[in-house]
């Protein structure tokens, strides 16, 4: 396993793609009424807000490209609570993670979480809110959070993240929707590893050819990779407890109310994790 130990030039691969994770700490100004999964209603108020205060950076932070067919250049995090109201004075918050270059956007989404509070309004009564104040990630601390700290690079990430390996297990934890394709259909079950594996490098390359320095995982390390995945990695039903849940979420496009479901819970997987975890760092 030499060939897949952590390197030199693996090191400066990481630091192809910067990472740039804000926190809104917000307070509900008025009463807001919201669905249980809140990530449709966060996710389309922030970009009607954004395009009513500028429509060229809408284009480029909800439509990249000519045909919007690239992968954004950002997530943004609601509240994870299945809370469906708010009084006013409640304190929740949400967050906002820019790629490589989309770190230039932070000011203007700022401006449209600031412009959704005050004007706008968020969920089923228009509730307005306030932006009391902003965080950035940072690699080490208490909360993982400061008010002085620049983008972290995916080296810096690796560098901070010391997971203990128990029994040789992986375990990912799914606070929000997993949905993943095999043959053109949605998994309803937890996937092996692998399959993972082959749609992480993906979009993990994607992002960093795209807002970053270039292609971060080189082919023959993600054949390494993927293979010994597939041959050593099983998925371990009794550590495992995500499950298909079908949520309601309101389409702002078609103006009616639809399922959007997907994998929720932890998954785990066993075998030759710790060969992963000296992989990366």
């Amino acid at each position: 396993m030499q060939n897949l130990m952590y390197d030199q030039k693996l090191e400066k691969r990481l630091n192809r793609l910067t990472v740039s994770k804000y926190l809104f700490r917000l307070r509900a100004e008025t009463p807001l009424r919201l669905p249980p999964y809140k990530g449709s209603a966060f996710h389309g108020a922030f970009g009607h807000a954004l395009k009513r205060i500028s429509p060229f950076y809408y284009q480029e932070i909800f439509e990249p490209g000519n045909d919007g067919a690239k992968p954004k250049p950002f997530v943004l995090l609601p509240p994870l609570d299945a809370e469906e109201h708010y009084s006013a004075g409640h304190l929740f918050t949400c967050e906002l993670t820019l790629f490589g270059k989309a770190e230039q956007f932070f000011p203007i989404c700022h401006a449209a979480l600031e412009f959704l509070g005050r004007e706008m309004g968020l969920g089923q009564n228009r509730g307005k809110f306030s932006v009391e104040g902003v965080e950035q990630a940072c690699p080490f601390g208490a909360d993982g959070f400061s008010t002085d700290v620049q983008s972290l690079t995916c080296q810096d990430i690796a560098e901070s993240c010391s997971v203990p390996i128990i029994n040789d297990c992986l375990t990912i934890h799914l606070p929000t929707r997993l949905r993943l394709k095999s043959d053109g259909h949605l998994l309803s079950q937890a996937p092996e590893f692998d399959l993972f594996l082959v749609r992480l490098l993906g979009r993990i390359n994607t992002l960093s050819s795209l807002y970053g320095g270039g292609r971060m995982v080189e082919p023959e390390l993600r054949e390494q990779l993927i293979t010994l995945a597939r041959e050593r990695i099983r998925l371990d039903p009794i550590g495992t407890d995500a499950c298909w849940r079908e949520l309601p979420r309101f389409s702002g496009r078609q103006q009616q109310w639809m399922k959007f479901g997907g994998l929720l819970g932890s998954v785990t997987w066993q075998g030759a994790a710790e060969d992963f975890h000296r992989t990366t760092g």
